[in-house]
């Protein structure tokens, strides 16, 4: 691949894990943790999207060959869950999620669906098979980690981003990118759903 290449397909992967417009999600289900653990979930999160994306790249298209799903499929199950977190954002002033099981949020949902989501999953699962030469695979693994990082980064600072902006502002923020990331959600699934039903195409 050409540099060109190589950043496009880091600047989508960025786009659609969208660490900064799930910021809300993030504040959300660390309410009432203390700063040092948020920085711990964040650093953890970090590593959950790494992971979660690191193994789709190299064994996705063999998983979901092996349960016979197929991409487009995937897509739309896991956007219409994201959906359900971006309506929430919207409609709710509280906790965008439950926040009662005692475990570390890190892992479900935050590393995945609400960042390594289906979207960042079935970009990475193409990046493979359009990309098949062992060099390509590294790259991909140095785009993945990079997302990582900027995922584990911008959460390790949300608290203060939430001191910063004070509630009502926060309030604005999460509606605001609440409203975005359901929009990529109804785009990615009206344009994943012509590709199950050839019909719709026109």
């Amino acid at each position: 691949m050409d540099g060109a290449s190589l950043i496009t397909a880091g600047v989508a992967l960025f786009t659609i894990c969208n660490p900064i417009g799930t910021i809300p999600v993030f504040l959300s289900v660390t309410e009432g943790k203390s700063v040092a653990q948020q920085r711990r979930i964040a650093v953890m999160t970090g590593v959950g999207v790494f992971t979660v994306l690191a193994v789709s790249l190299l064994l996705g298209a063999f998983i979901l060959q092996f349960f016979g799903i197929g991409v487009p499929a995937l897509k739309i199950a896991g956007f219409l869950f994201v959906a359900t977190i971006a309506w929430a954002m919207m409609t709710k002033s509280g906790a965008i999620l439950p926040t009662t099981n005692a475990g570390s949020p890190a892992i479900v949902p935050l590393a995945m669906p609400v960042v390594a989501g289906p979207g960042a999953i079935a970009l990475v699962i193409a990046f493979a098979k359009e990309n098949p030469a062992l060099l390509d695979y590294a790259w991909g693994l140095v785009i993945v980690a990079i997302s990582a990082v900027a995922t584990a980064v911008i959460f390790f600072f949300a608290p203060y981003l939430a001191r910063l902006l004070g509630p009502a502002g926060m309030q604005i923020f999460q509606k605001l990118f609440g409203l975005i990331l359901l929009a990529i959600c109804v785009e990615q699934i009206l344009t994943a759903m012509p590709k199950i039903w050839p019909g719709l195409a026109g």
